[in-house]
């Protein structure tokens, strides 16, 4: 499923409440910028209350992801793929206000009977020497469908390959 933001195409979505009165769920999605040259794809990700967008470097970045997804075994077996993902540093040498650095971890939860599980959280390098660091948001999903993740993964696959 494709879904449409003002200037971004959303391709894989996974949605969940960790509490059951939110209104807004938490969010871990790939979307991509058309851009002059091709697509900018990015991972767009958080809880209800603060949602960022991070960067991948490039198409075989992002299905480095989906692969993590679809190895996710859908038995409870061992399993954990991190996916590590941060801004690039602007070429014309100025000092960013800060960068934004990220990991999202697919895996099963080798201390809850190999639970499936979705992590994401992410930090700040702030400019200045030494270099300082401040958390992002974070978010864990517990438990997600698997069958829908791998569906998810194959449809980014598709979009990956112009289908």
């Amino acid at each position: 499923m494709i879904t449409y933001l003002p200037e971004f195409e959303q391709v894989f979505l996974h949605t969940w409440r960790n509490d059951p009165e939110e209104e807004t769920p938490s969010l871990l999605s790939v979307v991509y910028e058309p851009t002059a040259t091709g697509r900018r794809w990015l991972l767009w990700a958080g809880p209800p209350s603060f949602r960022e967008f991070v960067p991948f470097d490039d198409a075989d970045h992002v299905r480095e992801f989906a692969r993590a997804v679809l190895d996710l075994p859908a038995t409870a077996v061992p399993y954990e793929r991190d996916v590590d993902l941060a801004e690039e540093e602007p070429e014309d040498g100025t000092d960013p206000a800060g960068l934004c650095a990220a990991t999202v971890t697919v895996g099963r939860d080798t201390s809850a009977d190999h639970r499936p599980y979705l992590a994401y959280w992410s930090y700040y390098v702030l400019p200045g020497s030494p270099e300082q660091y401040d958390p992002g948001p974070s978010v864990f999903c517990r438990d997600p469908d698997v069958g829908r993740l791998h569906s998810e993964a194959r449809a980014l696959l598709t979009a990956l390959d112009g289908g």
